[in-house]
């Protein structure tokens, strides 16, 4: 654990697009909210070791739009190393396109971690091409645990795009989580393991939960708010987005989330129904 404290930004679900693409599936204006995050970031009196960008980088994963995003971040000009989580919104090979640098296989999960000021940065991609929630592919479980099994005297906090299942019996909300045999398989492989917090995204929810004793933090994002008030019944995507900055002490991790300006009107309305169909057929199809 750091002698003192280590504070860091978390972001999400960004959700850029190329300059001037229309999308009807964008319900505010990612870039500009971008922006204001970094500028925000720009104002922390206590300059933030790194900052963590958990997924969903954009909205359709074009290579267009990781060069729009790489801008954004080159011209904030924080000089504070970003560290990127693919979601399933994202495409490897139009991120290693543009982030050469970071990762150029695309036929790998881009797992990679890193250890910035005593605390061991571990991120796994949760997404899986095609699905909406997410599970490992073959290796990556044995990847994690070489890597926790590295220097273990370090606090590990680990980055993926996926928060895990929280409720193993409701098998039909998997789709908005790891699934159930993915979050058994990274409770038993993080059992015993200093593991200080998971950092995640893919809801557009501000939530914390205690995982058996692992604090699981998932940030709003930059694209839509989720209506938390209205479900299950409804499910409407809000006018409402933000970050949050971290500050891991020796006695733990404190989240400390910042909205941007909203009305939390609604500005898209999905249907259910259609959502635990689609994931119905995603299963069958599997299962063929």
């Amino acid at each position: 654990m750091p002698d003192q404290h280590l504070t860091f930004v978390h972001m999400t679900d960004l959700h850029v697009n190329a300059p001037g693409m229309e999308d009807d599936m964008l319900f505010n204006d990612t870039s500009a909210t971008l922006r204001r995050t970094l500028a925000e970031i720009a104002r922390m009196e206590e300059r933030p070791a790194f900052i963590i960008a958990s997924g969903d980088l954009t909205n359709h994963g074009e290579p267009e739009s990781y060069r729009a995003l790489k801008t954004i971040i080159e011209e904030a000009a924080l000089g504070i190393p970003v560290i990127y989580a693919l979601g399933n919104h994202d495409a490897r090979e139009g991120f290693a396109e543009v982030f050469a640098e970071l990762h150029d296989d695309p036929s790998k999960p881009f797992d990679h971690d890193r250890i910035i000021d005593g605390l061991h940065v571990i991120v796994l991609e949760s997404a899986v091409p095609g699905e909406i929630g997410g599970y490992w592919e073959q290796g990556q479980i044995d990847w994690l645990k070489s890597r926790l099994a590295d220097q273990p005297e370090l606090p590990k906090l680990l980055v993926m795009h996926h928060a895990p299942n929280l409720d193993p019996e409701v098998t039909d909300m998997e789709w908005e989580s790891l699934s159930v045999a993915a979050t058994e398989e990274l409770r038993a492989t993080i059992a015993g393991a200093n593991v200080v917090g998971i950092l995640s995204g893919h809801i557009h929810l501000d939530r914390v939960s205690n995982w058996y004793g692992v604090p699981v933090i998932v940030g709003i994002g930059h694209h839509a708010g989720t209506d938390a008030v209205a479900l299950p019944g409804e499910f409407n995507m809000l006018d409402a987005t933000g970050f949050a900055f971290c500050t891991l002490r020796p006695s733990g991790l404190t989240v400390t989330y910042v909205q941007h300006p909203q009305t939390r009107e609604v500005r898209h309305r999905l249907d259910m129904n259609e959502i635990l169909a689609h994931i119905a057929a995603q299963k069958a199809n599997a299962a063929e």
